[in-house]
This record gives C-alpha cells, structure tokens and sequence, in this order.
C-alpha cells in the first residue's frame, strides 16, 4: 500500500482556497536544470518568490532574503511539473482523508511528478447534469471516474463543478466538457441521430460550458452514448470547438480492427472544421492488429504535413484499463442504467451477447475479442475483494465453470456486472511495447496516465507510475527518447495542448513554480500489475506554486492547499 492515507470511507473535501497564503521561497542550487523548451541541460540555481512564480535562473544565484528553502540538488535533475494528458482522478480531486492531505485523486500524481491534470476524458465528463438524470449520470461515470457520496455532487452546471474542482485540487487542472455528457443532457440515452433542434442544443450546451471555463471538448466513441454519434454529429459539435480555438480529445471508435478507419474518422472531422485534434492514448490493440500501428502513423504524419492541428497521448504500457462497461455492445446499453441491467438478466440477451463478443469485431470496438478473451482481462475495481486483481477467467473458474467459453462460463461474467450494478472497472491486456515506442517517439505525442483511480480496488499500474516509467524506461533503458525529449513532452508540449503554454511547462522567470526534482540514474515506476501501490523511487521533490507537496517520494503534511487552477 501506499504512503499516502487510504481508507475505505472518504470524506467529502470542503476546505477553499486561501489565495493570501503566504508561501516561503525555494533556492534549489546547482541541479541540472531540463528547463522543458528543448534546450540542453545546464547546471544551474533556481529562486522561486513568495508568488509561487519562478523569479530566477541562473548561476550561484544569492537566495532572497527572509523566508527561503534552500536545496542542494548536485546530480539531480530539475523540470517542470509534469502535465497529466489524460487524467480520471476527477471525482477524486474532490475527496480527502486527512485534513491536511491532498485529495485521494491526486496523491497518486503527485508522488509521480505530476502538477497538472486535464479532467473529463473519453467524452464522460461529471457537468452539465441535470437534476432528474444525475443517479444514471452518476452511475454512467462509476466504472471509469469511481463514485463518491451523492451528497457530494453539489454542482449541475460545468461552472459550479469547475469551482468544486479548483476549491480542492492540490493539483492544477484543466477540465473537458465531454460528449456522451453533453448528448445525454440534451437527448438522454437515445441510440438515434439527433434532430436539428437537439443537435442546436448540443452545440449551444457545449458553448455554455466553454463560457463557464471548460478548457476543451472530449469524446469516447466506444462509449454509450456518444457511440451512437455520425461524424457528421462531430463535425458540428467540433465547430463550436474550432470557434472558441479549444483542443477536440477523443477516443477513438475502434482502436482494434477498425483503428485505420477510426483515425480516418476524426482526422477528416479535424479536417472539416479546423479544431485542434488531440488524440487520446493512441495505439493499436490486439495482436493480430498490431502490424497496423504503421499505417495510423502515417495517417497521423500525412495529416500534419497537410497542415492539421494536431496531438496525441501515450501511456507507457502494453495493458489499458477502463469502465466494464465496454463488456457490454451498445444495443444492451441503449436506454440508461436501469434498462441495461434489465437486458443483462435476460437469457436471451446473454446469448446473443456471447455470439457477439466470440464472433463480432467490426461493428464496436470488442475488448473481449483485442484482449485475447477472458484470460486477457482483469478485475480492477470491484466490491467483492476475493475478485479483485483476478483474471475473468479465475472469476470463471471460481464460480464452478470448467469451459470459459460455455455459456455458463460468460453468464459467470454477467452474473458479476448485474451484482456490481456494473459499476466495475477492468485490465486489458492488448498491446506490445514496440508500439508503445513508436507512439511515444513521435514528435506529436505527450504523456497521460488514463488512470483509473480505483480507490480500494486493484489499479492499473499506470497510476501511480506512468511518468517514471518513461524517464526509467523508455529515456535510461530502451533509448527511445532522450532525457531533454521526455521532459518536454511531459511540460511545454502538453501544457501547449491545453491553452498553458507561457504560463507553465518551462523554467524560466515569470512561469509558475512547478517543479520536480529527480534522479535520472535512479528514476522508475515500481508499481506492477500484481503490486499497483508500489511508488515510483527517484522523485525528490515536488512543488506547485512553489508550495513543496513531496519529499523524498512520499507527499509532505500539510499539503493540502489547493492549487486554485
């Protein structure tokens, strides 16, 4: 287990932000300073003021008088902090456990050099929710956000969630309007194209958002219902993107079988509508599609070259993690919560959902199918906590069934998600680290964690460890980048993709003091897929706005401040 305090029954964060606070000055003195533009290391000193702004850089700088840090840091590396692409610490950004601790959502960031997170991913983002839909809303996000006490949802509208979230975050963060949001709060669960009057309001809901400081527009074309969109739905929804000059992140809507046509998809919306496209953990699952990671390069490269604006996460792991829901095709989904539990326990339906997910890899995208059937998928989050960490095929066995391609043996399954009321989250297993590298070495491509907070669960490694394990693995062992490459894709680069650019991501003066200090002969993720608490050894030290958050790779007391944005 980690450090940081966990326990099973959270308390709602509810401190505000003390914009007075004085915070003392940091003297870091001769580091090797990746200032995160590209530029060549140099051995330096850092000043911070009582601003939380960087106020100097350079040699044997003299400390500024009262109230001052002073760090030696001969043989470490300084940088920005990290900026998380692709973060679902949402709800948990709002929960702590101590008074004085940092929320539960980003304890695992912090220790891992994370200082910016970007929220709303995959199109499920926690506002706008309207009042007679937030249990389904609330529901709908449990498996990929997790869940917290329904008295804690003190918001509806984005501009309300978006002060909850800032009044709590020990972490910056940017947060995404998401579309499967946005459609169920104009036209529910409907698997139909919208009508003109609902597609108005759609646009006219995400433009309100985007008024009420949304920081960009996200989709997840796998999941219900923004799975039920044409391109045509996104193409009028990312010109409201491209009006307000806001990036368009997006899972795409098939990453197997289909991932060429997938990319072909969102690029021509991109193409249409001149939005900024983000692609959101870019990749290409299932052995027998991994040959195809070549052709979506050069998709991507193509598209640059034509002139379109355009990004992409990694994470550094051959396994993602994500909502079980995508267990289910989106015909059983159709129609809410209670309607899909409902079909869940048909027979009927059970039966048709097993031909389809032996058979079927082209209409949706077939986790069960890229992750090499059950064996290649793993429990994450789960009440039942003799389950959690186990492969579905140990659920199969565990319940009796000896064939885990019987029909028992998938009933198994669903018998599960029907107990869990499907708010589980799982680990998929369907990629090789030769992509991953290709992915990560292209001068387009950021880091995020799409972690899956998992709290009390079994997480995906990546929480707590993405962001060592590409300066461990991908910089010192595999070479696939260097040092000053890694950490401008991690800072300048990805603040860039967000509208901070100038404001964050580089060491210099005027910029926000987010800092982190490691070492890069020692730097590297420890969590694995058996023992995900495990943290990262060789961060040192961790600051935002100047105010230190980590020592020695554990978060500090006292740090529960809020970032304020």
């Amino acid at each position: 287990m980690p450090s940081y305090p966990r326990t099973r029954r959270p308390g709602l964060a509810r401190r505000p932000p003390d914009p007075g606070a004085q915070r003392p000055s940091l003297h870091v003195r001769g580091a090797t300073i990746v200032d995160g533009t590209g530029t060549d290391p140099f051995v330096g000193d850092v000043l911070t003021d009582e601003h939380g702004l960087i106020a100097g850089v350079g040699q044997s700088l003299d400390p500024p008088g009262g109230t001052c840090e002073t760090l030696e840091a001969p043989g470490l590396v300084l940088a920005p902090g990290f900026v998380d692409l692709h973060s679902h610490s949402d709800l948990y950004t709002l929960v702590r456990e101590e008074p004085d601790g940092p929320p539960i959502g980003d304890s695992p960031k912090l220790v891992q050099g994370c200082t910016t997170q970007v929220f709303g991913q995959d199109g499920i983002s926690a506002a706008p929710v309207s009042e007679e839909d937030l249990d389904d809303h609330r529901a709908l996000l449990a498996g990929l956000d997790g869940s917290i006490p329904a008295e804690a949802w003190t918001w509806r509208s984005f501009g309300e969630y978006l002060a909850a979230v800032r009044a709590s975050s020990a972490t910056r963060s940017v947060l995404l309007a998401g579309h499967a949001t946005i459609r169920r709060f104009v036209m529910g669960d409907a698997a139909r194209e919208p009508t003109a009057g609902e597609l108005s309001a759609m646009q006219e809901a995400l433009a309100t958002a985007f008024a009420e400081g949304a920081g960009g527009f996200s989709t997840g074309l796998v999941y219900v219902p923004a799975a039920y969109a044409t391109t045509d739905e996104l193409a009028a929804l990312c010109e409201v993107v491209a009006a307000h000059r806001l990036p368009f992140f997006v899972h795409v809507r098939s990453e197997s079988d289909l991932v060429v046509e997938a990319s072909e998809e969102v690029i021509s919306v991109a193409e249409r509508t001149g939005c900024h496209l983000h692609y959101s953990h870019i990749k290409v699952a299932g052995q027998d599609n991994w040959p195809k990671a070549r052709r979506v390069l050069e998709l991507m490269s193509s598209a640059a070259q034509a002139g379109v604006d355009l990004s992409a996460d990694v994470h550094p792991y051959i396994a993602g993690s994500t909502s079980a829901l995508v267990l289910l095709p989106p015909w059983v989904q159709e129609g809410g919560h209670a309607a899909a539990m409902a079909r869940l326990r048909d027979p009927d339906v059970r039966a048709r959902m097993r031909r389809q997910l032996m058979e079927d890899t082209t209409s949706w995208d077939n986790w069960w199918r890229f992750s090499s059937g059950w064996k290649g998928l793993k429990v994450a989050r789960c009440s039942r906590r003799e389950l959690v960490g186990k492969s579905f095929a140990e659920v199969i066995s565990r319940a009796g069934v000896a064939d885990p391609l019987s029909q028992a043996g998938f009933d198994a399954v669903f018998d599960l998600l029907v107990g869990e009321e499907l708010a589980m989250s799982l680990v998929s297993f369907n990629n090789v680290e030769e992509n991953v590298a290709s992915f990560l070495a292209q001068p387009y491509t950021s880091v995020g964690t799409d972690a899956v907070v998992d709290h009390g669960g079994h997480p995906h490694p990546r929480l707590h460890g993405t962001f060592p394990r590409v300066l461990g693995r991908f910089v010192r062992e595999l070479g696939t980048l260097d040092l000053v490459e890694a950490v401008g894709k991690m800072t300048s680069q990805a603040a860039a993709v967000v509208g901070l650019g100038g404001r964050l991501g580089e060491i210099r003066p005027g910029m926000a003091a987010d800092l982190v200090l490691f070492d890069p002969e020692e730097v590297a993720d420890r969590a694995t897929f058996e023992d995900p608490f495990q943290l990262p050894v060789g961060i040192e030290g961790v600051w935002v706005a100047g105010r230190r958050l980590v020592a020695g790779g554990t978060v500090v007391p006292g740090s529960s401040v809020p970032a304020g944005g």
